[in-house]
């Protein structure tokens, strides 16, 4: 699968004029195949044999380069500068490899040594690429976005390479291909064959050991997973430049990989299926003669064939345009060395305007997804996504990293003696990072609620009346599952207070885990993880709609016609509007009275979205009215709650004003045994 970094190719295909090229034909061809190990074969006996053959150090130079080995790269570079003399292209690669390095500054100083009156104009192109490479990388490095990058551990990257990741449904199980000594044959251009592996975590989130994928792991051919669907029972995989597909049989094992219909004489890189199904976008290469990848769109159609494939020309470049994925939101994400990248591969998205057929101009990622080495295989699953990079922090030439799309999660819990009981009232609890102050103060509960930093190391310490009474360094690791545990007690004395402080996510891509409603410690509710909710229409905001109450459950209590409260909300909402307080004071003040009394609180959706992310909609909307009424003194032991989601809706999802009614959450009078009942006395 060809993935390495941008080819100099107008300079390294033309020999060198000089009495070093002799014997060098044959390293320029293999550079040309971008096969670099097959080259540096080639060079090294060239290297020692003739101490003074700088034109090989400088190939050799490149060619290490390439293979993300800058140590060695930069070693041979300065071996090699006599030669800057005789070829005046020589400091182009020279700034390159700092630019893949994260080094600019050097990358920008080096450059500036180029005489561009000297270049033949068959270079000026890769001059004048380098030289906007390098104003890319001095325009979004200094800009980080705030998310945490986690390499995956040894467990899955090795000293080589480690790429093309797909994760499992329940987000514990992980395919990807390997390029690795000990794994398959040597191919070719000098590296192992691509194997595919795959792992588990454990509920630390630990990577457990990798093994090759039954049935997939062929010790002469690159394979590599492409995506998982249908439930983890069919798999896109790429085999020697063309795409397949399987399906997992009742007895665990996978059938015959079919090829796809877009497959062609030249390589098709990767692919993603989307639309249910419906539609494809591919990277291949068969309409170029440069052998770079460009991005195809193909639609089934009603007889279940296949459209002919559609070049999307507004974002494919002269260079490789790779690697695509659409999320749940329906925006895609792609690789490319084109647009404003930074040096390599960056990570681009981009939306498609149905109202023009077309996608928007392809925006940078940015830091710290995108540095100027190759950053691509970008997969987002709600507020965690995973990437495959060379960054120069990684255990070997390409890595698989995690990506946690925040960097505070909101915490809440209590500050108590060492009894595990009695509270510390009035308690100033203060938290450092860095230069970043966090402060709160405890109720009279010893109740605490704050944004924590996390994935790094923080100080943090309490104090009453100017005393400190507790000082701790913790960090906070952030767990990817289906609910959101952010209670954290601390205790103040000779007690035991973990360092690492694990709180899970809730993996939504549309909310701020700092903005999380979350329950009392008595009685919270379970919140189930939600997938993202498409947005509606631009003409259909239903944010801007708002619900006239529809005719409630009239229940006669005590010969008085008591009606209980709907509360709705807008579209991807769930906090209470001040408009329903007096109604819900209403319903309190009654079941303050009346403790015979037993309720309902059950969230319900409109149709928009997928069942599991309405689902915890839902069961967000009625955890903050269960909440409302629990702060009113009502006894939880006179509550039930529940999520309906979009199952229960009181009026049609087809209208803007019908979507607006189902967004509610409803109250209803229950039995003893839980079920609703229409008259209570």
């Amino acid at each position: 699968m060809k993935r390495s970094a941008l080819l100099l190719t107008a300079f390294l295909i033309i020999t060198s004029f000089g009495a070093f090229a002799q014997n060098l034909n044959k390293v320029y061809g293999a550079m040309a195949e971008e096969d670099w190990e097959v080259a540096l074969e080639l060079l090294n006996p060239i290297i020692e044999k003739k101490k003074k053959n700088y034109e090989a150090r400088w190939l050799a130079a490149i060619c290490h380069t390439e293979r993300y080995r800058f140590d060695e790269a930069f070693v041979l570079f300065k071996e090699a500068l006599p030669f800057a003399e005789v070829d005046p292209s020589f400091w182009i690669p020279y700034s390159r490899a700092y630019l893949l390095a994260s080094r600019v500054e050097d990358a920008e100083r080096t450059l500036a040594r180029v005489n561009q009156n000297q270049l033949e104009d068959y270079v000026k192109g890769d001059y004048f690429k380098v030289y906007n490479n390098i104003q890319n990388a001095k325009k979004y490095l200094p800009n980080p976005k705030d998310v945490i990058i986690k390499n995956l551990g040894p467990n899955i990257n090795t000293e080589g390479n480690e790429y093309s990741q797909v994760v499992t449904n329940d987000q514990m199980g992980i395919y990807f291909t390997a390029r690795r000594e000990g794994l398959g044959k040597v191919a070719d251009d000098g590296e192992n064959y691509e194997q595919i592996m795959t792992a588990r975590m454990n509920d630390l989130d630990v990577w457990g050991k990798d093994k090759p994928l039954d049935g997939y792991s062929s010790a002469d051919n690159n394979e590599a997973p492409i995506q998982l669907l249908d439930g983890d029972s069919t798999l896109l995989t790429f085999i020697d430049e063309d795409l397949y597909i399987s399906k997992l049989g009742a007895d665990g094992t996978w059938a015959d990989r079919e090829e796809l219909p877009i497959n062609t004489s030249k390589w098709e890189a990767h692919a993603f299926l989307y639309n249910n199904g419906n539609s494809l976008i591919y990277s291949s290469a068969f309409g170029n003669d440069e052998e770079n990848a460009d991005l195809y769109i193909v639609h089934k159609q009603e007889d279940g064939s296949w459209s002919a494939p559609y070049f999307i020309e507004e974002l494919n470049t002269p260079d490789d345009d790779d690697s695509p994925f659409v999320a749940d939101d329906g925006t895609l994400y792609f690789s490319s060395r084109g647009h404003d990248s930074m040096g390599g591969y960056d990570i681009f998205k981009t939306r498609l305007d149905s109202a023009t057929g077309k996608f928007s101009a392809p925006e940078n990622m940015g830091a710290p997804f995108n540095l100027p080495n190759d950053d691509t295989f970008f997969t987002l699953y709600g507020k965690n996504a995973y990437l495959s990079s060379s960054r120069p922090d990684g255990y070997g030439q390409v890595d698989i990293y995690r990506i946690i799309m925040f960097n505070k999660s909101q915490v809440q819990g209590r500050l108590l003696d060492c009894d595990g009981q009695t509270p510390i009232p009035n308690a100033k609890i203060t938290v450092k990072r860095d230069d970043e102050v966090f402060e709160t103060t405890t109720d009279a509960s010893g109740r605490y609620s704050m944004s924590f930093p996390i994935e790094r190391d923080f100080s943090m310490y309490a104090e009453t009346d100017g005393q400190k009474i507790y000082e701790k360094t913790h960090r906070i690791n952030v767990l990817f599952r289906d609910e959101f545990d952010i209670n954290q007690d601390f205790f103040v004395g000779e007690c035991e207070n973990p360092k690492e402080i694990y709180v899970k996510m809730i993996n939504s891509f549309d909310l701020d885990p700092e903005n999380v409603p979350v329950a009392e410690p008595i009685a919270p509710p379970v919140v189930v993880e939600p997938e993202p909710e498409p947005e509606p229409e631009e003409e259909e905001v239903e944010a801007e709609v708002v619900a006239t109450p529809a005719p409630p459950v009239v229940v006669p209590v005590a010969n008085n016609d008591i009606i209980l409260p709907n509360v709705y909300f807008p579209f991807d909402k769930h906090n209470i509007r001040s408009e329903y307080f007096q109604r819900l004071d209403e319903a309190a003040a009654l079941l303050n009275s009346r403790t015979d009394l037993r309720v309902l609180v059950a969230g319900h959706t409109d149709g928009y979205g997928t069942n599991n992310y309405n689902i915890a909609l839902g069961t967000r909307r009625y955890t903050e009215v269960y909440n409302y009424l629990l702060n009113k003194g009502v006894n939880p032991d006179q509550l039930e709650y529940r999520t309906l989601s979009e199952d229960e809706p009181v009026a049609s999802n087809r209208t803007i004003a019908g979507r607006a009614f189902n967004r509610r959450v409803q109250l209803y009078f229950i039995d003893d045994a839980g079920n609703i009942v229409r008259d209570q006395k």
